[in-house]
């Protein structure tokens, strides 16, 4: 019994992480509500929209997010303050959902677990370079992410996905920032 455990883990795996990325394929875009959450409380919450190229746009309550895939904006509205860097290719931000279903399985020993009776595809690092130990992912009936657990040092960061959009239309400047009339800008490039 402990045997076929193992082989379906193996293949289960690889199932289910072909069904993600199958998906993730056939879609140009995403948008989704998200909702982050540490030590089980949520510290983020807002509108998430993704396009491939490494385009990402987070909508919070005090926060706009935006990158190109060159540029990065962080704009608080609090402070009316906008930070400019550069795009890390090397070092993406956890919301490069693209990373977790395309770059990080080849670094990883994928498998799969059932929590609370759901089965859900587990990635763990091959090496300590990377900069998480295990991310858990559930997928809803669509292949879709609908939570992602990292375990980071000790911690878990999750995730948790919802009200999905696949393949909208986007304005143009959906990705890229004008700052505000007025607000401070740091610019790190």
């Amino acid at each position: 019994m402990f045997f076929t455990q193992i082989v379906f883990a193996k293949s289960g795996g690889g199932e289910m992480l072909k069904a993600l990325q199958k998906k993730f394929d056939s879609v140009q875009n995403i948008t989704a509500d998200f909702k982050q959450l540490a030590d089980g409380k949520i510290n983020l919450s807002g509108k998430f929209y993704f396009e491939k190229k490494n385009k990402l746009r987070l909508e919070l309550k005090n926060l706009i997010i935006v990158s190109d895939g060159a540029t990065n904006w962080s704009y608080n509205k609090k402070e009316n303050k906008v930070v400019i860097s550069d795009y890390d290719k090397d070092n993406p931000p956890v919301f490069s959902i693209d990373k977790f279903i395309e770059s990080y399985p080849a670094q990883c020993v994928v498998s799969t677990a059932v929590e609370a009776g759901e089965q859900i595809l587990v990635l763990t690092a091959k090496t300590p370079a990377m900069n998480f130990k295990s991310v858990k992912i559930w997928m809803n009936k669509d292949d879709l992410i609908e939570k992602l657990v990292i375990n980071s040092n000790g911690k878990n960061i999750e995730m948790l996905f919802s009200g999905y959009k696949i393949n909208q239309k986007f304005d143009v400047n959906k990705f890229s920032f004008t700052p505000p009339k007025g607000s401070t800008v740091v610019d790190l490039r």
